[in-house]
């Protein structure tokens, strides 16, 4: 006859409380890292970039000359010389 298995002790089974707490526990670390991702990630600006707006140079043509006029609230960056 063969020996006697060595007898385990009884084990219950977890507490449905248990179960449940270390489920909400890692819940909350995924979505506090979620959150703090999306709060923390730098800007991505590339995906739609703003069009620029150029002042734009009237030119008119008189019989004594020519006269450049700049838009209104813009100034001359150029010395005459």
């Amino acid at each position: 006859m063969s020996p006697s298995r060595t007898q385990r002790t009884y084990r219950p089974p977890r507490r449905r409380r248990e179960v449940a707490l270390a489920v909400a526990g890692a819940l909350a670390v995924v979505l506090v890292t979620v959150a703090l991702l999306w709060v923390l990630a730098p800007n991505d600006d590339t995906s739609t970039p703003t069009p620029i707006s150029l002042p734009t140079v009237t030119t008119t043509t008189t019989p004594g000359g020519t006269t450049t006029t700049l838009p209104a609230g813009t100034t001359s960056s150029s010395t005459p010389g």
